[in-house]
Protein backbone atom coordinates (compact mmCIF):
# COMPACT_ATOMS: atom_id res chain seq x y z
CA UNK A 1 0.00 0.00 0.00
CA UNK A 2 1.29 3.62 -0.92
CA UNK A 3 1.53 6.22 2.14
CA UNK A 4 -1.07 8.20 -0.58
CA UNK A 5 -3.71 5.31 0.20
CA UNK A 6 -2.87 4.90 3.68
CA UNK A 7 -3.81 8.33 4.08
CA UNK A 8 -6.65 8.32 2.36
CA UNK A 9 -7.67 5.05 4.05
CA UNK A 10 -6.80 6.74 7.51
CA UNK A 11 -9.12 9.28 6.93
CA UNK A 12 -11.97 7.52 5.49
CA UNK A 13 -11.47 5.73 8.95
CA UNK A 14 -11.73 8.36 11.30
CA UNK A 15 -14.63 9.65 9.33
CA UNK A 16 -16.68 6.87 9.28
CA UNK A 17 -15.75 5.70 13.40
CA UNK A 18 -18.37 6.55 15.51
CA UNK A 19 -17.59 6.39 19.45
CA UNK A 20 -18.94 3.84 21.06
CA UNK A 21 -22.47 4.38 23.63
CA UNK A 22 -25.01 1.98 25.44
CA UNK A 23 -27.74 1.71 22.93
CA UNK A 24 -25.30 2.95 19.78
CA UNK A 25 -23.73 0.16 17.33
CA UNK A 26 -21.66 0.63 14.21
CA UNK A 27 -21.06 -1.83 12.40
CA UNK A 28 -18.10 -1.72 9.52
CA UNK A 29 -19.20 -4.28 6.49
CA UNK A 30 -17.82 -4.53 2.19
CA UNK A 31 -19.47 -3.51 -0.04
CA UNK A 32 -19.42 -7.16 -2.08
CA UNK A 33 -22.35 -7.67 -4.43
CA UNK A 34 -23.09 -10.97 -2.87
CA UNK A 35 -23.69 -9.59 0.61
CA UNK A 36 -24.75 -6.23 0.13
CA UNK A 37 -28.50 -7.30 -0.52
CA UNK A 38 -28.62 -8.82 3.15
CA UNK A 39 -26.74 -5.79 4.77
CA UNK A 40 -28.95 -3.35 2.89
CA UNK A 41 -31.82 -5.11 5.34
CA UNK A 42 -29.91 -5.35 8.59
CA UNK A 43 -30.60 -2.02 10.22
CA UNK A 44 -34.32 -2.22 9.28
CA UNK A 45 -34.06 -5.97 10.29
CA UNK A 46 -32.51 -5.34 13.63
CA UNK A 47 -34.14 -2.60 14.51
CA UNK A 48 -37.55 -3.97 14.40
CA UNK A 49 -35.87 -6.91 17.20
CA UNK A 50 -34.13 -4.31 19.17
CA UNK A 51 -35.79 -0.85 18.84
CA UNK A 52 -33.65 0.30 22.09
CA UNK A 53 -29.91 -0.14 20.02
CA UNK A 54 -29.44 2.35 17.46
CA UNK A 55 -27.44 0.26 14.16
CA UNK A 56 -25.42 1.61 11.62
CA UNK A 57 -24.37 -0.44 9.21
CA UNK A 58 -21.50 1.01 7.28
CA UNK A 59 -20.42 -0.57 4.01
CA UNK A 60 -16.89 0.71 3.31
CA UNK A 61 -15.44 0.99 0.30
CA UNK A 62 -11.31 0.12 0.64
CA UNK A 63 -12.24 -2.46 2.59
CA UNK A 64 -9.30 -4.08 3.59
CA UNK A 65 -7.36 -0.46 3.60
CA UNK A 66 -10.13 1.33 6.22
CA UNK A 67 -10.05 -1.55 8.43
CA UNK A 68 -6.21 -1.49 8.54
CA UNK A 69 -6.25 2.09 9.08
CA UNK A 70 -8.25 1.94 11.61
CA UNK A 71 -6.57 -0.16 13.47
CA UNK A 72 -3.28 1.92 13.63
CA UNK A 73 -5.49 4.98 14.14
CA UNK A 74 -7.20 3.35 16.88
CA UNK A 75 -10.76 4.35 15.05
CA UNK A 76 -12.13 0.61 14.12
CA UNK A 77 -16.20 0.84 14.88
CA UNK A 78 -18.50 -1.77 17.73
CA UNK A 79 -17.94 -4.69 15.02
CA UNK A 80 -16.44 -5.57 12.45
CA UNK A 81 -16.69 -8.03 9.28
CA UNK A 82 -13.06 -10.12 9.32
CA UNK A 83 -11.99 -13.04 6.48
CA UNK A 84 -11.60 -15.46 8.65
CA UNK A 85 -8.26 -16.68 7.89
CA UNK A 86 -6.94 -13.40 8.95
CA UNK A 87 -8.54 -13.77 12.83
CA UNK A 88 -5.28 -15.19 14.17
CA UNK A 89 -3.03 -12.24 13.48
CA UNK A 90 -5.64 -9.52 14.84
CA UNK A 91 -6.36 -11.61 17.65
CA UNK A 92 -2.41 -11.77 18.42
CA UNK A 93 -1.89 -8.52 17.87
CA UNK A 94 -4.75 -7.55 20.15
CA UNK A 95 -6.46 -5.45 17.65
CA UNK A 96 -9.79 -7.88 18.31
CA UNK A 97 -11.29 -9.47 21.34
CA UNK A 98 -13.21 -12.79 22.30
CA UNK A 99 -16.72 -13.52 21.83
CA UNK A 100 -17.64 -16.61 23.10
CA UNK A 101 -19.02 -15.37 26.71
CA UNK A 102 -21.03 -12.75 24.21
CA UNK A 103 -22.85 -15.45 22.35
CA UNK A 104 -25.76 -18.07 23.70
CA UNK A 105 -23.64 -21.26 23.88
CA UNK A 106 -26.51 -23.43 22.17
CA UNK A 107 -25.94 -21.22 19.30
CA UNK A 108 -22.44 -22.00 19.27
CA UNK A 109 -23.15 -25.52 19.91
CA UNK A 110 -25.47 -25.58 16.60
CA UNK A 111 -22.45 -24.33 14.54
CA UNK A 112 -20.51 -26.17 12.11
CA UNK A 113 -17.53 -26.94 13.51
CA UNK A 114 -15.22 -25.77 11.02
CA UNK A 115 -16.91 -22.24 11.28
CA UNK A 116 -15.96 -22.45 15.15
CA UNK A 117 -12.34 -23.68 14.54
CA UNK A 118 -11.73 -20.85 11.88
CA UNK A 119 -12.51 -18.36 14.42
CA UNK A 120 -10.43 -19.99 18.01
CA UNK A 121 -7.10 -18.63 18.83
CA UNK A 122 -5.07 -21.38 19.20
CA UNK A 123 -2.94 -20.14 22.59
CA UNK A 124 -5.98 -19.23 24.70
CA UNK A 125 -8.46 -21.44 22.60
CA UNK A 126 -11.35 -19.07 22.73
CA UNK A 127 -13.73 -17.46 19.95
CA UNK A 128 -12.85 -14.74 18.32
CA UNK A 129 -14.61 -14.81 14.87
CA UNK A 130 -17.84 -16.32 13.73
CA UNK A 131 -19.62 -16.59 10.57
CA UNK A 132 -23.15 -17.25 9.69
CA UNK A 133 -21.97 -18.92 6.75
CA UNK A 134 -19.59 -21.46 5.55
CA UNK A 135 -17.76 -21.98 2.01
CA UNK A 136 -16.76 -24.79 -0.09
CA UNK A 137 -15.52 -25.46 -3.64
CA UNK A 138 -17.27 -27.52 -6.03
CA UNK A 139 -16.48 -29.11 -9.51
CA UNK A 140 -19.03 -27.53 -11.73
CA UNK A 141 -19.75 -28.96 -15.00
CA UNK A 142 -21.72 -28.34 -18.03
CA UNK A 143 -23.80 -31.75 -18.52
CA UNK A 144 -24.38 -31.54 -22.19
CA UNK A 145 -20.12 -31.23 -22.60
CA UNK A 146 -19.18 -33.74 -19.96
CA UNK A 147 -22.08 -36.43 -21.29
CA UNK A 148 -20.54 -35.61 -25.32
CA UNK A 149 -17.06 -36.95 -24.01
CA UNK A 150 -18.42 -39.67 -22.00
CA UNK A 151 -17.41 -38.57 -18.88
CA UNK A 152 -18.64 -40.49 -15.96
CA UNK A 153 -20.27 -37.54 -13.82
CA UNK A 154 -19.30 -38.14 -9.88
CA UNK A 155 -22.78 -37.29 -7.74
CA UNK A 156 -21.25 -37.35 -4.10
CA UNK A 157 -17.94 -37.90 -2.12
CA UNK A 158 -17.77 -41.75 -2.38
CA UNK A 159 -17.54 -41.44 -5.88
CA UNK A 160 -15.59 -38.13 -6.56
CA UNK A 161 -13.20 -38.12 -8.92
CA UNK A 162 -9.29 -39.35 -8.47
CA UNK A 163 -6.34 -37.33 -9.76
CA UNK A 164 -6.14 -39.35 -12.76
CA UNK A 165 -10.11 -39.79 -13.46
CA UNK A 166 -10.03 -35.42 -13.14
CA UNK A 167 -6.77 -36.12 -15.82
CA UNK A 168 -8.62 -37.98 -17.87
CA UNK A 169 -11.89 -35.85 -18.18
CA UNK A 170 -9.76 -32.60 -18.67
CA UNK A 171 -8.36 -34.19 -21.68
CA UNK A 172 -11.68 -35.89 -23.28
CA UNK A 173 -13.32 -32.70 -22.79
CA UNK A 174 -10.70 -30.67 -24.45
CA UNK A 175 -11.41 -32.37 -27.80
CA UNK A 176 -15.49 -31.70 -27.52
CA UNK A 177 -16.60 -29.26 -30.34
CA UNK A 178 -17.37 -26.38 -28.00
CA UNK A 179 -14.56 -26.25 -25.56
CA UNK A 180 -11.85 -24.25 -25.90
CA UNK A 181 -10.76 -24.45 -22.22
CA UNK A 182 -11.92 -28.08 -20.70
CA UNK A 183 -11.29 -26.09 -16.92
CA UNK A 184 -11.96 -22.89 -15.61
CA UNK A 185 -10.17 -22.56 -12.36
CA UNK A 186 -10.22 -18.81 -11.97
CA UNK A 187 -7.05 -17.54 -12.40
CA UNK A 188 -8.40 -14.27 -13.09
CA UNK A 189 -9.34 -14.10 -9.19
CA UNK A 190 -5.67 -13.57 -7.65
CA UNK A 191 -5.14 -12.91 -4.17
CA UNK A 192 -6.60 -14.98 -1.69
CA UNK A 193 -8.69 -17.69 -4.04
CA UNK A 194 -4.81 -18.72 -4.90
CA UNK A 195 -4.53 -20.33 -1.77
CA UNK A 196 -8.19 -20.89 -0.99
CA UNK A 197 -8.80 -22.54 -4.19
CA UNK A 198 -5.13 -24.61 -4.75
CA UNK A 199 -4.26 -25.32 -1.33
CA UNK A 200 -6.76 -28.63 -1.03
CA UNK A 201 -4.85 -29.60 -4.33
CA UNK A 202 -1.27 -30.16 -2.08
CA UNK A 203 -3.68 -31.22 0.88
CA UNK A 204 -5.10 -34.11 -0.83
CA UNK A 205 -2.07 -34.90 -1.94
CA UNK A 206 -0.41 -35.60 1.39
CA UNK A 207 0.99 -31.82 2.10
CA UNK A 208 0.37 -28.83 3.42
CA UNK A 209 1.11 -24.92 3.55
CA UNK A 210 2.80 -25.50 6.90
CA UNK A 211 3.31 -28.07 9.33
CA UNK A 212 0.81 -27.09 12.27
CA UNK A 213 2.48 -28.74 14.94
CA UNK A 214 5.84 -27.62 14.70
CA UNK A 215 4.60 -23.99 12.88
CA UNK A 216 7.65 -24.51 9.87
CA UNK A 217 7.14 -24.58 5.92
CA UNK A 218 10.19 -26.17 5.32
CA UNK A 219 9.47 -29.57 4.29
CA UNK A 220 5.76 -29.31 4.11
CA UNK A 221 4.32 -26.76 1.22
CA UNK A 222 7.90 -27.57 -0.64
CA UNK A 223 7.30 -31.46 -0.16
CA UNK A 224 7.26 -33.61 -3.49
CA UNK A 225 3.45 -34.36 -2.57
CA UNK A 226 2.76 -30.60 -3.23
CA UNK A 227 5.27 -30.27 -6.19
CA UNK A 228 3.75 -33.61 -7.74
CA UNK A 229 0.29 -32.06 -7.27
CA UNK A 230 0.50 -28.84 -8.30
CA UNK A 231 3.25 -29.54 -11.36
CA UNK A 232 0.06 -31.90 -12.94
CA UNK A 233 -2.24 -28.43 -12.72
CA UNK A 234 0.55 -26.90 -14.40
CA UNK A 235 0.75 -29.57 -16.85
CA UNK A 236 -2.73 -28.81 -17.72
CA UNK A 237 -2.46 -25.14 -18.40
CA UNK A 238 0.84 -25.70 -20.50
CA UNK A 239 -1.83 -28.05 -22.55
CA UNK A 240 -3.76 -25.33 -22.56
CA UNK A 241 -6.94 -27.01 -21.00
CA UNK A 242 -7.39 -24.31 -18.09
CA UNK A 243 -8.37 -21.32 -18.78
CA UNK A 244 -6.18 -18.13 -18.59
CA UNK A 245 -5.87 -15.14 -16.67
CA UNK A 246 -6.69 -12.97 -19.42
CA UNK A 247 -10.09 -14.80 -20.60
CA UNK A 248 -12.11 -13.26 -17.74
CA UNK A 249 -14.95 -14.61 -15.71
CA UNK A 250 -17.71 -15.95 -17.53
CA UNK A 251 -16.29 -18.41 -20.09
CA UNK A 252 -18.12 -21.42 -18.09
CA UNK A 253 -21.35 -19.72 -17.65
CA UNK A 254 -21.47 -17.14 -20.17
CA UNK A 255 -19.52 -17.95 -23.37
CA UNK A 256 -19.85 -21.19 -22.22
CA UNK A 257 -16.38 -22.24 -23.93
CA UNK A 258 -15.11 -24.41 -20.73
CA UNK A 259 -16.97 -27.64 -19.64
CA UNK A 260 -15.78 -27.48 -15.78
CA UNK A 261 -15.56 -24.76 -13.29
CA UNK A 262 -13.85 -24.81 -10.02
CA UNK A 263 -14.68 -22.44 -7.87
CA UNK A 264 -16.66 -21.57 -4.98
CA UNK A 265 -20.65 -21.52 -4.10
CA UNK A 266 -20.81 -17.58 -4.43
CA UNK A 267 -21.28 -18.25 -7.85
CA UNK A 268 -24.16 -20.33 -7.57
CA UNK A 269 -26.69 -18.08 -8.96
CA UNK A 270 -24.74 -16.92 -12.29
CA UNK A 271 -23.75 -20.84 -12.72
CA UNK A 272 -27.84 -21.65 -12.40
CA UNK A 273 -28.71 -18.87 -14.33
CA UNK A 274 -26.58 -19.08 -17.56
CA UNK A 275 -26.21 -22.87 -17.36
CA UNK A 276 -30.01 -23.62 -15.87
CA UNK A 277 -30.73 -27.34 -16.29
CA UNK A 278 -27.22 -28.05 -17.78
CA UNK A 279 -25.75 -27.32 -15.05
CA UNK A 280 -23.75 -30.06 -12.65
CA UNK A 281 -22.70 -29.68 -9.23
CA UNK A 282 -19.39 -32.23 -8.23
CA UNK A 283 -17.58 -32.65 -5.40
CA UNK A 284 -14.08 -32.22 -4.98
CA UNK A 285 -11.60 -34.44 -6.63
CA UNK A 286 -9.35 -36.89 -4.30
CA UNK A 287 -6.25 -35.72 -5.70
CA UNK A 288 -4.05 -38.40 -3.43
CA UNK A 289 -4.32 -40.25 -0.09
CA UNK A 290 -5.96 -37.98 1.69
CA UNK A 291 -8.86 -38.10 -0.47
CA UNK A 292 -11.69 -35.46 -1.02
CA UNK A 293 -10.50 -32.20 0.49
CA UNK A 294 -11.81 -28.96 0.26
CA UNK A 295 -11.35 -25.37 1.68
CA UNK A 296 -13.72 -23.88 4.14
CA UNK A 297 -14.14 -20.20 6.29
CA UNK A 298 -14.96 -17.16 5.01
CA UNK A 299 -16.09 -13.31 6.15
CA UNK A 300 -17.80 -12.90 9.49
CA UNK A 301 -18.19 -10.72 12.66
CA UNK A 302 -15.09 -9.87 15.36
CA UNK A 303 -15.21 -7.31 17.90
CA UNK A 304 -12.32 -4.67 18.21
CA UNK A 305 -10.44 -4.49 21.42
CA UNK A 306 -11.93 -0.87 22.12
CA UNK A 307 -15.49 -1.58 22.24
CA UNK A 308 -17.00 -1.38 25.55
CA UNK A 309 -20.27 -1.90 24.93
CA UNK A 310 -21.06 -5.37 24.81
CA UNK A 311 -24.17 -5.68 26.37
CA UNK A 312 -25.14 -4.12 23.00
CA UNK A 313 -22.97 -5.91 20.73
CA UNK A 314 -24.45 -9.32 22.28
CA UNK A 315 -27.74 -8.71 21.58
CA UNK A 316 -26.11 -7.72 17.68
CA UNK A 317 -24.34 -10.76 17.07
CA UNK A 318 -26.85 -13.37 18.91
CA UNK A 319 -29.18 -11.45 16.21
CA UNK A 320 -27.27 -12.04 13.40
CA UNK A 321 -26.23 -15.62 14.06
CA UNK A 322 -29.81 -16.41 14.86
CA UNK A 323 -32.24 -19.04 13.05
CA UNK A 324 -34.01 -16.75 11.09
CA UNK A 325 -31.07 -14.34 9.62
CA UNK A 326 -28.56 -17.15 8.98
CA UNK A 327 -30.96 -18.56 6.51
CA UNK A 328 -31.76 -14.90 5.41
CA UNK A 329 -28.45 -14.61 4.40
CA UNK A 330 -28.12 -18.03 3.15
CA UNK A 331 -31.10 -17.11 0.45
CA UNK A 332 -29.90 -13.56 -0.24
CA UNK A 333 -26.13 -15.02 -0.53
CA UNK A 334 -26.36 -18.97 -1.98
CA UNK A 335 -23.67 -19.38 0.91
CA UNK A 336 -24.37 -22.56 3.38
CA UNK A 337 -25.66 -21.91 6.47
CA UNK A 338 -23.43 -22.27 9.18
CA UNK A 339 -26.02 -23.50 11.62
CA UNK A 340 -27.62 -26.70 11.38
CA UNK A 341 -31.32 -25.28 12.83
CA UNK A 342 -31.07 -22.68 10.07
CA UNK A 343 -30.86 -25.06 7.17
CA UNK A 344 -35.32 -26.34 7.57
CA UNK A 345 -36.16 -22.09 7.16
CA UNK A 346 -33.60 -21.62 3.94
CA UNK A 347 -35.47 -21.97 0.51
CA UNK A 348 -32.28 -22.58 -1.05
CA UNK A 349 -30.92 -25.46 1.32
CA UNK A 350 -34.30 -27.11 2.99
CA UNK A 351 -34.95 -29.38 0.34
CA UNK A 352 -32.76 -32.27 -0.82
CA UNK A 353 -30.65 -31.60 -3.70
CA UNK A 354 -27.33 -31.43 -5.04
CA UNK A 355 -26.50 -28.21 -3.35
CA UNK A 356 -26.41 -30.47 -0.20
CA UNK A 357 -22.88 -31.20 -1.59
CA UNK A 358 -21.76 -27.76 -0.13
CA UNK A 359 -22.74 -28.87 3.71
CA UNK A 360 -21.29 -32.58 3.00
CA UNK A 361 -18.18 -31.18 2.32
CA UNK A 362 -17.80 -28.80 4.93
CA UNK A 363 -18.69 -31.36 7.38
CA UNK A 364 -16.42 -34.21 6.11
CA UNK A 365 -13.21 -33.03 4.00
CA UNK A 366 -12.54 -29.38 5.08
CA UNK A 367 -9.81 -28.09 5.46
CA UNK A 368 -9.73 -24.91 7.90
CA UNK A 369 -6.76 -22.60 6.88
CA UNK A 370 -4.04 -22.15 9.43
CA UNK A 371 -4.80 -20.52 12.42
CA UNK A 372 -1.46 -18.63 12.92
CA UNK A 373 -0.45 -14.86 12.67
CA UNK A 374 1.83 -15.49 9.83
CA UNK A 375 -1.49 -16.62 7.75
CA UNK A 376 -1.00 -12.99 5.85
CA UNK A 377 2.67 -14.09 4.82
CA UNK A 378 1.45 -17.86 4.18
CA UNK A 379 -0.77 -16.34 1.59
CA UNK A 380 0.86 -13.75 0.18
CA UNK A 381 4.13 -15.97 -0.68
CA UNK A 382 1.83 -18.99 -1.64
CA UNK A 383 -0.48 -16.52 -3.99
CA UNK A 384 2.40 -15.17 -5.58
CA UNK A 385 3.81 -18.36 -6.48
CA UNK A 386 0.45 -19.79 -7.90
CA UNK A 387 0.20 -16.58 -10.20
CA UNK A 388 3.90 -17.59 -11.33
CA UNK A 389 3.35 -20.59 -11.86
CA UNK A 390 0.18 -20.25 -13.76
CA UNK A 391 1.51 -16.93 -15.61
CA UNK A 392 3.06 -18.46 -18.68
CA UNK A 393 3.83 -21.69 -17.71
CA UNK A 394 7.07 -21.25 -17.12
CA UNK A 395 8.13 -21.27 -13.77
CA UNK A 396 9.68 -24.21 -11.87
CA UNK A 397 7.36 -25.54 -9.51
CA UNK A 398 9.98 -26.56 -7.10
CA UNK A 399 11.72 -23.12 -6.98
CA UNK A 400 8.34 -21.54 -6.47
CA UNK A 401 7.82 -23.82 -3.28
CA UNK A 402 11.05 -23.68 -2.06
CA UNK A 403 10.56 -19.89 -1.97
CA UNK A 404 7.20 -20.11 -0.28
CA UNK A 405 8.87 -22.25 2.76
CA UNK A 406 11.73 -19.49 2.64
CA UNK A 407 9.46 -16.37 2.79
CA UNK A 408 7.04 -18.11 5.51
CA UNK A 409 9.78 -19.23 7.91
CA UNK A 410 11.62 -16.40 7.32
CA UNK A 411 8.62 -14.19 8.77
CA UNK A 412 7.75 -16.63 11.91
CA UNK A 413 11.91 -16.09 12.46
CA UNK A 414 11.21 -12.17 12.10
CA UNK A 415 8.69 -12.16 14.95
CA UNK A 416 10.21 -14.71 17.11
CA UNK A 417 7.59 -17.27 16.49
CA UNK A 418 4.89 -15.41 17.35
CA UNK A 419 4.77 -16.11 20.48
CA UNK A 420 2.87 -18.06 22.50
CA UNK A 421 3.25 -20.19 19.04
CA UNK A 422 5.87 -22.69 18.85
CA UNK A 423 6.63 -22.37 22.13
CA UNK A 424 5.90 -26.13 23.13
Amino acid sequence: MTLNRLAGASLLALALAVPAHAGELTAWVTDAAAEKPYFDQLTDAFSAAHPEIALNVVPVPGYVDAIQAASVSGSLPDLILLDGPNMAASAWAGTIQPIGELIDPALLADTMQGVIAQGTYGPDGKLYHISPYDSTVLLWGNRSYLEKAGVRIPTGIDDAWTREEFAAAVEALSKVDGVRWPLDMKLNYGGEWMTYGFAPFIQSAGADLINRETWTAEGTVNAPEAVSAISKLQDWYKAGWIVPASAGDNQFYGEKTAALSWVGNWMWPPHDAGLGDDLVMMPAPSFGPNGVTTPNGGWGWSVPATTTNLEDVSAFLNFVMSDAEVAKYADITGFAPSRAAAVPLTKKFSTPGAQDLFAVQGNCCAVVRPVHPAYPAITLSWSRAMLNIFSDGAADVQQELDGVAQYIDLDIEDNAGYPPFGSN
